[in-house]
This record gives C-alpha cells, structure tokens and sequence, in this order.
C-alpha cells in the first residue's frame, strides 16, 4: 500500500492488492439506502464485488484500489481499471486505450463536504497523470452525482440498464474526465 497524500486526519493510498474489505463505504451506503427509504434495487456491494471477481479472470487488465482513510477508518473507496480496457466497456468507444483508465466505485461515507473534489484533483488525477495517463472514463447511474461529474468532464454517452431485479430502468450517463 502506498500513501498518496495526507490532509489534516485523512490518509489517501493506493493499494494493488485487492482486499474485500475496502469495499466497506459501498456497504454503508447500500445500508443508508435501506435506512432512508431511498432502496432502488440496485445492490452497489453486490454489483462491484461481482465486477471484481470478474476482472481476475481478465487478461491484460489491472485495478488498482483507492481508499481513504479518517483516523485509521476506511471512509472512502474508488477503483480504478487499467490496461485492455475496451473489452470492458460497450456503451462507448475508448480512445487511446493505453493513455485511459475506468473509474469504478467512488463511495465516500461523509458526503457533501467535499472531499471527492479534493480527492479526485489534489491526489487521483495528478497521480494518474504522473504515470502518463490522459483521461479517465466512469459510468454512473446515481443522478445526484451526476452534476459532480460534469464539472470534472462532460457526458460522452446516456444508457439505460435494469435493476437487479428488473424492478426499474436505470438511466445513466458515462464521463470522459481528461487529466
């Protein structure tokens, strides 16, 4: 594991290795979900923990494992995809495949305070473009974040997908953030 950045009482590190408790922010957030009466039918633990047992069997794709941590917690998480990362993604077309990266998962348990705009400019972002990098693609289909996302990119593509009990269409929007 490699620290990043430190800001008063958080850490921020990347981590190669894949541990499934990093995943905890997506857990709570499912639970605030079930709590607030705000259940879509769509089980973000479940989707991204299929999606990574799903990478392992890729060839020529890598992840890597962003947490941030306040006082020893894990409080947020973001992964990120490199590698042949066209075969992983339909609803557009990846340009520069060598020089672009998916962005996968981004869950902080403090909302609203804006430590996603920090984390992404101040730590994700630089370091990615340190390692050559040029643009990072991300899907999503929690239209509050959507604003959020506009400000880093713009809106390449709009899909539609089922809830996982084809309860609902989910809209969403894939973003091309350059770096």
């Amino acid at each position: 594991m490699l620290l990043l950045a430190e800001k008063e009482d958080l850490r921020f590190l990347v981590d190669t290795n894949f541990d499934i408790k990093y995943l905890s922010p997506v857990q709570k957030y499912v639970q605030w979900k079930l709590e607030n009466n705000k259940w879509d039918d769509y089980n973000e633990l479940y989707q991204a923990s299929k999606m990574i047992e799903r990478l392992k069997t890729q060839e020529n794709i890598w992840m890597e494992t962003h947490l941030l941590l306040k006082n020893e917690a894990i409080t947020g998480v973001l992964l990120i995809v490199g590698g042949e990362i066209k075969k992983l993604e339909n609803k557009y077309s990846v340009e520069d495949q060598e020089h672009s990266l998916l962005l996968k998962y981004f869950h902080i348990v403090d909302k609203g305070k804006g430590l996603g705009s920090y984390w992404l400019k101040s730590v994700i972002l630089p370091y990615y473009e340190g390692k050559g990098f040029r643009q990072i693609y991300l899907n999503s289909t929690h239209p509050d974040s959507f604003p959020f996302y506009k400000r880093l990119g713009s809106v390449i593509s709009q899909y539609e997908q089922p809830s996982d009990n084809n309860l609902f269409k989910r809209l969403g929007n894939s973003f091309l953030i350059n770096i």
